[in-house]
Order: structure tokens, then sequence, then C-alpha cells
């Protein structure tokens, strides 16, 4: 009886297996080195406006140090 288990569950696994292959198949391919250029121009176009490169104007920045208390 466990081998008939067992075949089954080695069929549906070969079954799962054909699909991600299939799938993977028709995913559309391009070379390192035009995805890497892409992402070079990219990241050059969008540094302006990432704040992790430019900064946050003070006036935006939630984290900024509150004033002191005037009262001590």
């Amino acid at each position: 009886m466990s081998s008939k288990m067992q075949s089954s569950n080695n069929i549906a696994q070969a079954r799962r297996t054909v699909q991600q292959l299939q799938i993977e198949a028709c995913i559309e391919r391009i070379k390192v080195s035009k995805a890497s250029s892409d992402l070079m121009n990219y990241c050059g176009e969008h540094a302006k406006y990432d704040p992790l490169l430019m900064g946050i104007p003070a006036s935006e920045n939630p984290f900024k140090e509150k004033k002191p208390c005037t009262i001590l």
C-alpha cells in the first residue's frame, strides 16, 4: 500500500515540476548585460528622487529633533 502512495506522490511531484518548467519556459529572457545597463540607467534617472541619496528637506523630515523645552 505504501509503494502505491509513494508512486502517486512521485507522479504528483513530477506533474508540478513539469508545470513549473512550462511556466519558466514561457518567460522572456534578456541578457545580463542589457538588464544591468537598463538598471544603471533607471537608477541614474531616479537618483534625484531618492531620499537616501539626496536627503530629506528639514521642513518635511518627521524625524527632525524637536525644539528643546524652554521652561527648564
